[in-house]
């Protein structure tokens, strides 16, 4: 997965992170080289797939805002993203319970992953 914006840089990478036995510890999120943050799926406080009809919405409720949405870097690749047809590839905004957000461009699979584990943990 790739980090499209938030609060860590865009461009990083983003993993979901598993234990043994394959459990999801959670959600590994780079700032650099050298620097990430790992965050237990429990500290997720809202995750929601972002998709062409929704975008707005999800933008507006997860608090970004007008301004904010500008910050997330060029709304032209969240629209490329969300418009080019690549059904394998799927954009999620996630707040967490700290107030950080991010948004995440990822294989369909790793979001439906994702998707699942959240909703399991009540988050």
């Amino acid at each position: 997965m790739k980090i499209l914006g938030g609060d860590w840089p865009a461009g990083h990478p983003a993993v979901i992170k598993k234990g043994f036995g394959f459990k999801i510890e959670g959600l590994l999120l780079f700032r650099g080289a050298f620097s990430k943050d790992l965050i237990p799926l429990d500290r997720i406080e809202s995750a929601e797939l972002v998709t062409q009809e929704n975008q707005t919405s999800v933008i507006g409720k997860m608090g970004w805002g007008a301004v904010g949405a500008v910050a997330l870097g060029p709304l032209g690749l969240l629209a490329g993203v969300l418009g080019g047809g690549n059904r394998s590839m799927m954009v999620m905004a996630i707040k967490f319970k700290d107030g950080r957000k991010v948004l995440l461009q990822g294989k369909s699979k790793d979001m439906q992953v994702l998707l699942g584990s959240v909703f399991t943990s009540g988050g």
